[in-house]
């Protein structure tokens, strides 16, 4: 069975592809993973951000197709060579894509098929879409499609109320809160706090530490960054064979 886990966040630059790229790589570890970038907003780099060469491959290549089928997304799969389980999907570059509600609501069918153990939807600022026109069913689909969906934001007081007015308006009906901590979590009792008075409905699944300087030496090094017991702090087994790779 596949395990669909989305990965978001409410405006770019708060570490939503730095923590997919984390956990597809942790779980690699022992499960077949398949990573997608699906940022539909023209700025995939999660494909970049491990340095893979994946030529022509690409979502980009699934998009004027009604349907999306199970074959066609494993043929813009691209094997990681330092990690055999985990396959990448690479993202957009220089133009938008649809809407996540459109583009996932054609590939729901195809994710379920998929021989992975665990798929990592990266949508970046998924919410934040240019031709959003209902944060609310944007919401609701990606819930729809996903066992699980973590919502990326950073501690900065500035882009945490911008986070909570974007997720006021989305209601997405299930939701875990993965808080990247920028301040060392003097910040801590006042986030819990926030999401208490204003998402009372909202999990704080985690809480990160981020370390700008150790974020920049892993892109340098085209290794991500993964925090410690990343998969048994956000509670995502993995399932598979450690001798086994396809």
């Amino acid at each position: 069975m596949t395990t669909v886990v989305s990965v978001l966040t409410t405006k770019d630059g708060q570490g939503s592809t730095s923590l997919a790229l984390a956990l597809a790589w942790a779980a690699a570890d022992r499960a077949h993973v398949l990573a997608i970038d699906a940022d539909m907003s023209g700025t995939g780099n999660l494909a970049d951000m491990i340095a893979l060469d994946f030529g022509g491959c690409g979502i980009g290549n699934l998009f004027g197709t009604q349907a999306i089928t199970t074959a066609m997304l494993e043929q813009q799969a691209v094997r990681v060579p330092a990690r055999p389980r985990l396959r990448v999907i690479p993202g957009l570059h220089g133009f938008c894509g649809p809407g996540v509600a459109d583009l996932l609501s054609r590939l729901a069918s195809a994710l379920r098929s998929l021989p992975d153990e665990l798929v990592v939807l990266d949508l970046g600022a998924a919410l934040a879409h240019p031709g959003l026109e209902s944060p609310r069913r944007t919401g609701e689909v990606i819930c729809a499609t996903s066992q699980r969906v973590l919502v990326v934001i950073q501690d900065s007081p500035v882009r945490l109320a911008q986070s909570i007015q974007v997720l006021k308006a989305a209601q997405l009906p299930q939701i875990e809160i993965v808080v990247y901590e920028t301040r060392r979590g003097a910040l801590r009792d006042q986030v819990r706090q926030v999401f208490a008075e204003h998402l009372p409905g909202a999990r704080l699944s985690a809480f990160l530490s981020w370390d700008e300087r150790r974020a920049a030496r892993a892109e340098d090094d085209a290794i991500p960054v993964a925090p410690t017991d990343l998969l048994r702090v956000l509670r995502i087994p993995a399932t598979g064979r450690p001798g086994r790779v396809r």
